[in-house]
C-alpha cells in the first residue's frame, strides 16, 4: 500500500508539472476563456439579454461550460493521457520498475483532473464576474449559483475524464471513439424514444443541474417534429449520483486492468 501511494503521488506531481510546461495547456485555457466576451456582446444585443442577466449566466454555465467546455476538455487531455505514451512507445519506461501500473493510471488522471478543473474553474469565475460587471448580474444573489455549477463541472469532469481514459486504453483512435459519444450519440438521443439516453452521461449529469428560480431552458425538453417526440424518463438525484459514482470508479478499473494485462514494447525493442 506504501508503494502505491508513493508511486501515486509521484506520478501525480510530475504530470501534473509537465501539464503547465506544455504550450497546448495554455492554448487550451486561453480558448476556453472566450465565454467571458458574452456579456460583453449582450450589451450591443438588441434584445431583452441584458434585462434577464441571470437566465443568460445560467445557460451560459450549462450550455458552454457544462456541457460543451468541460467534456471538450476531458476529450482533448484526457483522451492522451495514456494514448500519447503508448503510441510513442514511452509507457515501458514507467513500467520498468516494479511500479503498481493502477497507480501510474490513477496518478495520471488525478493529474489530469486537477490541472484541467483549476483551467474551467478560472475562467468560470472570470465569466461570472464578467457578468456582475457588464450585465450588473447580484454577487451576492448568484455567487451559490456559481458554486453549485462549479462542484456540478467538477462532477462531470471527473466522470467524463474516466470515460476518456478507459477509452484510451481500448483503442487507438480514442478521440474519434470519444467525440462520437460525447458529441454525437449525447446530442442526437434526444430524438430516440425510449431509454436510450440512459445510455449517457448527459442524463444523470442535468438531473443534477441547481435549482432556479425561473423557467430554464432544458436539452430534454427541445422542440422536435411530433414523429420524433419521446416520453422523457426522469430520475431522482441520488440515482443520478450513484450512476456517475459507479460508472466512473468502473470505467478507470478497466483502465487500470487494461494497462495491468498488456504488454507494452519499447521505441528500442519495437526498433
Amino acid at each position: 500500500m506504501r508503494l502505491f501511494v508513493n508511486v501515486f503521488t509521484a506520478i501525480a506531481t510530475f504530470t501534473t508539472f509537465l501539464y503547465f510546461r506544455r504550450r497546448r495547456t495554455w492554448l487550451m485555457a486561453l480558448l476556453i476563456t472566450t465565454p467571458v466576451f458574452v456579456p460583453f456582446l449582450a450589451t450591443f444585443n438588441p434584445s431583452e439579454s441584458s434585462e434577464y442577466p441571470q437566465e443568460v449566466f445560467d445557460a451560459a454555465a450549462q450550455f458552454l461550460y457544462l456541457l460543451t467546455i468541460t467534456p471538450l476538455m476531458a476529450l482533448v487531455f484526457g483522451c492522451s493521457l495514456l494514448s500519447e505514451e503508448i503510441e510513442g512507445r514511452t509507457l515501458p519506461l514507467l513500467l520498468a520498475r516494479a511500479a503498481p501500473r493502477s497507480a501510474i493510471v490513477l496518478g495520471k488522471y488525478a493529474a489530469f483532473v486537477f490541472v484541467t478543473y483549476i483551467m474551467i474553474l478560472v475562467s468560470f469565475l472570470l465569466t461570472f464576474c464578467s457578468f456582475a460587471h457588464f450585465l450588473m448580474l447580484s454577487v451576492t444573489n448568484f455567487f451559490p449559483l456559481f458554486l453549485r455549477f462549479s462542484v456540478l463541472i467538477g462532477v462531470a469532469l471527473i466522470a467524463y475524464g474516466a470515460l476518456c481514459v478507459a477509452i484510451s486504453t481500448i483503442t487507438k483512435h480514442p478521440v474519434v471513439v470519444t467525440a462520437l459519444f460525447i458529441f454525437g450519440w449525447e446530442k442526437l438521443v434526444a430524438a430516440l424514444p425510449g431509454y436510450a439516453d440512459f445510455l449517457t452521461l448527459q442524463k444523470y449529469i442535468l438531473r443534477l443541474l441547481p435549482e432556479v428560480s425561473f423557467n430554464r431552458v432544458e436539452v430534454e425538453k427541445v422542440e422536435l417534429p411530433p414523429e420524433f417526440m419521446r416520453a422523457v424518463y426522469p430520475v431522482s438525484t441520488t440515482f443520478s449520483i450513484a450512476t456517475l459514482a459507479i460508472t466512473t470508479v468502473v470505467l478507470l478499473f478497466l483502465a487500470c486492468l487494461i494497462v495491468r494485462s498488456r504488454e507494452f514494447a519499447s521505441a528500442s525493442t519495437a526498433g
